[in-house]
C-alpha cells in the first residue's frame, strides 16, 4: 500500500489502523517473502484467459478427487525440494522469468516453503493462492475431478485486462489523440512536481466515488496514475458503473515523465 493509498483509506473509507511499507512491495518480493494472491484475481484470470501457471502441490489422491480447473499437479509433502526441481525442469528460461506462477495446497507453511524455494532458487515470479483450495470453494468457484495433466502450458493474455503499457501510453500522449479522454487519477501535489498531459482531466482517486459521472462514457478513456495501482482501482470502478471503453496504465510514471510532462507541456525527442 503507497503513502498516497494509506491516506484514502482512512480519510475516505475510515479504516484507523492503516499502514504502509516504506521499500514496497517489490523489496519484500526481493527478499524471498511469502506473496499472495486472492481467489479473485485468480477466477479472472480464468474467465478472461490470462495465462497463468496453477500448480497444485497436494498428493495425487487427494488432488484428483477436487482440485481447481487447469492446475498441474507437483505434489510436494515429504519431498518439497524434488518437486520444485521437477517442476523448474518443465519450465523454459523466459517462462521462469516472465510466466505468471500461483501455488495452492492444504498446508499453508509447506506451500509457502514450496514458494520460498522456487525463489530462491528458479524463478522471479510467484504467488500463493490465498487460502488455497478451501477459499475458492468458499466463494462458490468451479472445481473439477480427475486425472491430472504434468505438462505445463502458458497460453493466454499476458497483460491484465484493460491494461496499457507505459510505452503505448508514451505513445498516446506524445501526439494528437482526439476523441481520448486521458484521466489523471494522481493528487495534486503530484502535478504540481510533475505537470500533467495537456487537456488531461483530473480526478484525484479519493474524490472518484463522487466525481466518476464526469467521465464521459461515449469517449475512450485512459487513466493513469504514478504506478499502476492508482489507475486500476479508478478502473475498476469505471467499470463497475458500466463504462466499456476505458484502459489503465500499468507502469511508473516516473521513469519518463521528468522532462516530457513539464508544467502541461510534452518536450519531443525526449
Amino acid at each position: 500500500m503507497s503513502p498516497h493509498f494509506t491516506r484514502v483509506v482512512k480519510e475516505v473509507y475510515g479504516y484507523e489502523n492503516a499502514h504502509y511499507m516504506v521499500a514496497g512491495h517489490k523489496s519484500w518480493q526481493h527478499g524471498i517473502n511469502a506473496y499472495y494472491t486472492e481467489p479473485e484475481f485468480l477466477k479472472m484470470a480464468i474467465d478472461t484467459n490470462m495465462a497463468h501457471i496453477l500448480v497444485d502441490l497436494r498428493d495425487p489422491a487427494t488432488a484428483r478427487r477436487e482440485h481447481i480447473p487447469g492446475a498441474v499437479n507437483f505434489p510436494a509433502a515429504g519431498r518439497l525440494v524434488q518437486a520444485a526441481k521437477e517442476f523448474n525442469a518443465t519450465l523454459s528460461k523466459k517462462l521462469r522469468k516472465k510466466a505468471r506462477i500461483i501455488y495452492y495446497g492444504d498446508d499453508p507453511g509447506l506451500v509457502e516453503r514450496f514458494h520460498r524455494t522456487m525463489r530462491a532458487n528458479y524463478v522471479e515470479n510467484g504467488y500463493i493462492l490465498n487460502g488455497g483450495i478451501k477459499a475458492w470453494k468458499a466463494r462458490g468457484y468451479p472445481t473439477a475431478t480427475g486425472p491430472m495433466r504434468r505438462k505445463v502450458e502458458y497460453k493466454g493474455k499476458t497483460t491484465l485486462p484493460g491494461e496499457m503499457s507505459i510505452r503505448e501510453f508514451r505513445k498516446l500522449v506524445s501526439g494528437p489523440h482526439p476523441g481520448v479522454v486521458i484521466l489523471d487519477v494522481r493528487s495534486p501535489g503530484e502535478w504540481l512536481k510533475t505537470g500533467i498531459v495537456p487537456g488531461a482531466m483530473t480526478i484525484p482517486l479519493d474524490t472518484m466515488n463522487r466525481r466518476w459521472q464526469e467521465v464521459p462514457r461515449d469517449r475512450d478513456v485512459v487513466v493513469h496514475c504514478a504506478a499502476g495501482n492508482r489507475a486500476l482501482q479508478a478502473w475498476r470502478l469505471l467499470t463497475d458503473k458500466g463504462y466499456t471503453r476505458v484502459r489503465w496504465v500499468n507502469g511508473k510514471l516516473n521513469k519518463w515523465s521528468k522532462g516530457i510532462v513539464k508544467k502541461g507541456l510534452l518536450k519531443r525527442g525526449d
